[in-house]
């Protein structure tokens, strides 16, 4: 048994390894062969989620490759355009408020780097201060670059820049999103900064998200809804009602999201689909994902474009507004 579990220490040694060198074919493989002893031995594990967490990593990390190898060169757009889409996408009469929209706007637009620096001044801001950490998250959530989210949260941390209630905000979101992914960070509460050992992953039950899952029952009427009365999202289910996706239940990542407005990326070449989310069809059956609850409802499609440059190039970024709760 002991050997077995130095085998699997090992292989997940060299992955995280592999990974940290941009070493990502490597890495998957190492990966591959712990998921490999781990499934051949379950009866010795006593966390029987390992083998889902390494699964995921396996995905993430062939959704990495695939990206990279297909992927478009990118290309950012010139500061003129950038400066344009800021403007334009900036509704709030106020100022603070409506930096922060043309913030997002450069992020659905994906320019990630360009709404980073942006979310990095506006973190300075008391009264979007959360709001910008958050989508400081977001960018790296779509940059594929979670370690460095995971960093900024323990700059914040050991910085005491935030209140203790803002920081607990930031961390259920953010591990919520770490554990959607797959990525294996615990996020810490106070400054002492500890990881657990891989023997302690191995032998102790580990939950998918430190957060208690609370389930909002079916309401037998529908209820309209305010920006104020949605709490963050982190991914959508779309039950389709019409089109060659008919019946067919599919879940999306949250990208971005302004109170009700929820943006979501989806690949080009996903063209049926592309196609069938127009602007204006109105979504019957949506289920709503957090890192503290589930809900139903219903949503419409508000806007469509496609990201004509940046590291999303070729993607389609959509807005969906929430109209209502079930």
């Amino acid at each position: 048994m002991e050997d077995v579990k130095k085998k699997i220490k090992s292989f997940l040694q060299e992955a995280e390894l592999y990974q940290s060198q941009g070493l990502l074919n490597e890495a998957k493989e190492r990966y591959v062969r712990a998921g490999q002893l781990v499934k051949k031995n379950e009866n010795l594990i006593k966390n029987k989620n390992l083998l889902k967490v390494i699964s995921k990593k396996i995905h993430v990390l062939k959704e990495k490759i695939d990206r990279i190898e297909s992927g478009p060169i990118s290309v950012e757009m010139p500061k003129q355009i950038q400066d344009i889409i800021k403007h334009k996408f900036s509704f709030s009469k106020n100022d603070d408020a409506g930096a922060l929209e043309g913030a997002i706007a450069l992020a659905k637009f994906g320019q990630f780097e360009a709404a980073l620096n942006e979310f990095d001044e506006l973190i300075k801001t008391a009264s979007i201060s959360v709001e910008a950490a958050k989508n400081i998250i977001r960018c790296h959530k779509a940059l594929d670059s979670l370690d460095e989210a995971a960093n900024r949260y323990k700059e914040w941390l050991s910085e005491n820049f935030f209140t203790p209630a803002q920081l607990n905000k930031l961390r259920v979101f953010l591990q919520g999103i770490l554990d959607s992914q797959g990525v294996d960070i615990k996020l810490p509460k106070k400054d002492i900064i500890t990881s657990p050992s891989l023997e302690t992953l191995m032998d102790t039950e580990v939950s998918e998200t430190e957060a208690v899952e609370t389930v909002i029952p079916e309401k037998i009427v529908e209820q309209e809804i305010n920006d104020e009365d949605i709490i963050d999202i982190s991914s959508v289910g779309i039950t389709f009602t019409e089109g060659p996706k008919k019946g067919e239940t599919i879940e999306y990542d949250v990208s971005f999201q302004a109170g009700s407005i929820i943006n979501l990326l989806i690949s080009g070449d996903d063209k049926e689909l592309v196609e069938n989310l127009r602007t204006g069809v109105v979504l019957n059956e949506v289920q709503f994902y957090s890192p503290i609850a589930m809900f139903n409802g219903k949503a419409v499609v508000s806007s469509k474009s496609e990201i004509e440059s940046g590291p999303k190039q070729g993607y389609y970024s959509l807005d969906i507004k929430v109209t209502s709760i079930l």
